[in-house]
């Protein structure tokens, strides 16, 4: 979560913030190392020493071998892989950016570029994926998928310490899902040994109306083939009176059941949604805000979900059995505080 002395450094600090709106913010695995991505076409990496939270690197803007355009949104892979950032553009490209040697000021990447049109997100799949060919004491293959407006891409990342774009290791990629509508968001759930993996994808339209698809993978896909394709299954579709924004699942406390919250123009919704086909997903309508929801995000425990709106307040909500079961909302940033943090 972000700390309102935290808040105040992105805010006010030339030298430590960028010099465009900052579109996404995303901590890694242990909370000590973040990242933020901006229009002005870069990506900086923040350290926590001690009270205080530094850019110890900025990776390449327009100047270097970079995003050539605005960064939306960015992924941490599970620690277990290595220290590895994905991120994504308007430019049509998503990079893999990995930290070399345990030197935060040292990073390699990997440029995928196989998309014509803006990439708007991506999402590591969670670390309990593994490719069944995969011999034991050797790391598991790791899960990617991207999207622009109409495809979703897949790519296995193969444990690589020296990933860059000059090696001869290129990344598999998987059949591309066309699709109608336009796609604006990536989540996937949080596996446990009683789940499946499951992408939700999501649609918006400008006519406000909007829907999320869900794709379970019956087997983990194998390297060098077509597998994602064929193993992945459409399990139901949740249609939405209202444009989707972004979207999280819980993470998964040993149940059989996926919760996923999902942000709209003006509303949070909790979906509940059954491993067996016959029991319909279930749905609660948080609340509804005067200004938009723009993100959402769990806390480790999937007791909280934490959501940014567009005027830069933060709010978390709790789920409460007494007096009465309902949500229970507690305002992080106000307004009046962020005005105060950008006048200092």
């Amino acid at each position: 979560m972000l700390s309102n002395e935290l808040l105040s450094v992105l805010s006010t600090d030339p030298k430590r913030s960028h010099e465009d709106t900052i579109h996404d913010i995303q901590f890694n695995w242990f909370g000590d190392m973040m990242a933020t991505c901006s229009s002005d076409h870069k990506v900086k990496i923040w350290k926590k020493i001690g009270d205080m939270w530094s850019v110890v690197k900025e990776l390449p803007g327009h100047i270097a071998p970079g995003h050539i355009a605005p960064v939306w949104r960015m992924s941490w892979a599970h620690p277990d892989y290595g220290v590895l950032l994905a991120t994504c553009s308007m430019d049509s490209r998503a990079i893999i950016w990995r930290m070399a040697n345990d030197d935060v000021t040292e990073w390699t990447k990997k440029v995928l570029m196989d998309s014509v049109t803006p990439v708007i997100d991506v999402k590591f799949a969670p670390r309990t994926w593994s490719s069944a060919d995969m011999s034991p004491g050797k790391p598991d293959m790791l899960l990617l998928a991207t999207c622009c407006d109409k495809a979703v891409f897949f790519y296995i990342v193969e444990p690589n310490p020296h990933l860059n774009d000059t090696d001869g290791n290129r990344l598999s990629q998987y059949t591309i899902e066309e699709h109608a509508g336009n796609i604006s968001c990536l989540a996937w759930n949080s596996l446990s040994d009683f789940s499946q993996l499951v992408l939700a994808v999501g649609f918006s339209s400008d006519k406000g109306l909007s829907r999320i698809d869900l794709y379970s993978f019956e087997d983990s896909p194998t390297p060098n083939s077509d597998q994602v394709s064929k193993n992945k299954t459409r399990i139901m579709t949740l249609r939405l009176n209202s444009k989707l924004q972004h979207m999280a699942f819980r993470p998964n406390n040993g149940s059989r059941r996926n919760v996923l919250a999902v942000a709209t123009e003006h509303k949070l919704l909790v979906y509940k949604l059954y491993s067996d086909e016959e029991i319909p997903p279930e749905s609660d309508g948080v609340e509804s805000f005067k200004d938009d929801v723009k993100q959402v995000s769990w806390d480790i425990f999937g007791t909280q979900i934490l959501t940014m709106f567009s005027n830069g307040t933060l709010k978390t909500f709790s789920w409460k059995y007494k007096p009465q079961r309902q949500w229970a909302s507690r305002e992080l940033v106000s307004r009046k505080e962020l005005d105060q943090c950008i006048r200092d």
